[in-house]
């Protein structure tokens, strides 16, 4: 099985109780299914039942899938439900037409699981680090994750990795892509969220199945989270309307969602500085311990004192959970990289058939080099002007 991709960013609307519920996602979540079974006899019993449980999910998701014209035909399914599969199948006909993204071989089916989530993900991390422990597996190579269909085995890694010191975070996931390795259904587990949500997240899945880079946690999902994001403005400015309201409602509103995320995304990076500084420092361990602390602290202070500045997201179901550094590596991998992104879709011309060329020469080099080349991109993207990446050229 490959790996949870955690979803995306936490956050609770002010009309709902506040509750820890990630958006989205987990590309690859059967992608390994078939490599796994060929490594059974090779591996230890660990292993064995990793793949094991993972086969077991994934074709449990396959099992119950229905074709997209059946259920939408079908008037025992909710009349919401049909509406927003309606939706994916207008986004995926834009997402082909217009952001050039794979069309065939995905989203021809629904599969109603009968739970809110489909898996569960671990993330850890050193006690003073923030960066992620890698979870190895066949074809897609180390990443900073590792996910489960049963919350049980998901609680049973993190005691074990919190044993050993790690810090360590367990959240829900929406939704997955298995890379091409399976023809994915559209999940129930997809349909919770806000139309423009379940938009996103066809775009976002979409560009996982365009590119992914063997290996690199941080650049899979920053590419797909800008994706995501350009692919929103356009959709929207191409007159589409959502949430029972029109185009240009629906895109004012969707701007104010960016700025709520833009908000809770420069606390956690502020605090992100902050940690990295003090672990980096000479300090002795139990002083970074006890700082580390404050810090944590101090990032809830610094929420409340600005909350009342989000206008349709909070983040208080994130705020109420313990913090630690995985929850910062968490976010940071779908986060890192997208002002580098959208430098890189500005130097393409605001196309997406050169950016997603651009992307696969970046992905190509060496990890130093590419390293360095994000990193000069991130200078270039702090500068472009707020809602650029849904200019057109």
């Amino acid at each position: 099985m490959a790996p949870l991709l955690p979803a995306k960013f936490p956050r609770s609307k002010f009309s709902v109780p506040q509750e820890v519920v990630p958006r989205r996602r987990w590309p690859l979540a059967g992608a390994a299914l078939l490599a796994g079974m060929l490594l059974l006899a090779l591996s230890g019993c660990g292993e064995v039942y990793y793949y094991w449980q993972a086969g077991l999910g994934q074709w449990d998701v396959i099992s119950r899938r229905r074709p997209l014209e059946a259920v939408l035909a079908d008037e025992g399914v909710a009349a919401e439900t049909r509406r927003k599969l309606s939706l994916v199948v207008k986004a995926q006909t834009f997402a082909a037409g217009a952001l050039g993204l794979p069309q065939s071989g995905h989203y021809r089916f629904y599969a109603d699981l009968e739970r809110p989530q489909v898996s569960w993900l671990v993330v850890a991390t050193p006690e003073f680090s923030l960066e992620e422990q890698p979870f190895c597996y066949p074809i897609v190579g180390c990443l900073g994750y590792r996910g489960y269909f049963a919350r049980e085995d998901a609680d049973a890694l993190a005691a074990n990795l919190s044993d050993r010191g790690l810090d360590v975070l367990v959240r829900p996931v929406r939704a997955y892509s298995t890379l091409g390795w399976f023809d994915d259904p559209i999940l129930n587990t997809m349909m919770a969220g806000a139309e423009v949500e379940v938009v996103g997240t066809v775009f976002h899945e979409l560009a996982h199945r365009r590119y992914f880079l063997k290996g690199d946690t941080s650049f899979n999902e920053s590419y797909a989270t800008f994706v995501e994001e350009a692919g929103l403005a356009r959709f929207l400015e191409s007159g589409a309307a959502v949430d029972g309201q029109d185009a240009a409602r629906a895109l004012e509103r969707w701007r104010s969602m960016q700025a709520d995320e833009a908000r809770f995304l420069a606390l956690v990076e502020t605090t992100r500085g902050r940690l990295t500084a003090l672990y980096a420092s000479a300090r002795p361990e139990a002083e970074k311990r006890a700082e580390k602390a404050v810090l944590f602290e101090r990032l809830r202070k610094d929420y409340q004192s600005v909350r009342g500045s989000f206008t349709i997201y909070n983040y208080d179901g994130w705020f109420a959970q313990p913090l630690n550094n995985a929850n910062l590596a968490g976010q940071g991998q779908y986060s890192r990289h997208v002002r580098s992104f959208a430098a890189l879709f500005a130097e393409s011309g605001g196309q997406f058939e050169p950016f997603y060329q651009a992307v696969k020469a970046l992905g190509a080099l060496p990890p130093a080099e590419r390293e360095a080349k994000l990193a000069q991109l991130e200078i270039q993207g702090a500068q472009l002007p707020p809602g650029n990446i849904s200019q057109q050229p």
